[in-house]
């Protein structure tokens, strides 16, 4: 009977543990967690990115490097960068144009935008733009605006994993990503165009105050800002956040059971309810900040 009393307790124990998951918002600030948990053979790592952002705000000490060079494998949202035929596929419509989601007045108004931004006359803009996609004038747009400021965590852990031929495994394929835009309703991606051509100045200081809170490393209020200001995307935020991270958490699992990995996302994603911090921890892993 006590050796049953201390079984039902350890295992009391255990489940209350395997249920332990932080508040929200957490009082830890870190960009680099620690992952132990159950049926690991060895230590892992989360660490969150941004994939705009500016050579003053990009911080990558020895440290964080020496711990990726140690890693069995590198984890991202991508594998890698897709080849350009294959990028140019995935942002061309595949039928229909451009200028089909917007009225009169709106065509105006990216006309002159457009002649404003790209130095481009209106049948240049039309013979190059017409068969794009939305989003890829506001992404175009926005890489214009910090041409030659920025750096690249991705690019950056990629040339790490190459030089220690340390494998790279991407969560999401390049199609799967371009879905998420290609789900959003014509309206949506309208108003994703108009908002950004309307708000630009807005979006361009939206960009540079996440810089400056990811430099604090607090990915709850990174997290709580892209869900306030994020727009169409914090509209959609199942879609764009919620939803990926509960699809990653069965593949992080499997990949940190035997290997030592070094997970790198989007820092959007470790924060929040159901960020991968969290969730993880509703698995019975527990998460430790790591200072760098």
């Amino acid at each position: 009977m006590k050796f049953l009393l201390v079984s039902i307790l350890t295992l009391s124990s255990l489940i209350a543990k395997s249920q332990e998951v932080r508040s929200y918002p957490m009082d830890e600030s870190s960009l680099l967690w620690e992952i132990t948990g159950p049926n690991m053979s060895s230590k892992s790592y989360l660490f969150g990115t941004m994939h705009l952002i500016e050579k003053e705000f990009f911080y990558f000490p020895k440290k964080l490097k020496k711990i990726v060079s140690k890693s069995d494998q590198l984890v991202m949202e991508l594998e890698g960068l897709p080849n350009q035929t294959e990028a140019m596929s995935m942002v061309m419509l595949k039928e229909g144009s451009f200028f089909d989601y917007f009225n009169e007045q709106q065509i105006d108004s990216i006309l002159v935008w457009a002649k404003q931004k790209f130095s481009m006359e209106e049948p240049a803009f039309r013979a190059g733009f017409s068969k794009m996609k939305p989003f890829v004038i506001v992404q175009m747009a926005t890489q214009i605006q910090f041409m030659g400021k920025t750096e690249s965590y991705e690019l950056t852990l990629d040339e790490i994993a190459v030089a220690n031929e340390i494998e790279i495994i991407g969560l999401e394929t390049v199609a799967q990503q371009m879905s998420f835009f290609d789900d959003l309703t014509d309206d949506q991606q309208t108003e994703m165009v108009m908002s950004g051509i309307r708000d630009e100045e807005e979006a361009v200081n939206l960009i540079r105050d996440m810089q400056e809170v990811y430099s604090e490393q607090n990915v709850d209020d990174l997290y709580q800002m892209v869900q306030e200001k994020g727009g169409v995307m914090a509209d959609e935020q199942a879609k764009f956040l919620d939803n990926r991270n509960a699809n990653w958490i069965p593949k992080i699992i499997e990949l940190v059971e035997n290997k030592d990995t070094f997970i790198a996302v989007g820092a959007g994603h470790l924060g929040g309810p159901n960020g991968v911090i969290r969730l993880l921890e509703k698995e019975g892993y527990t998460l430790k900040p790591v200072k760098i």
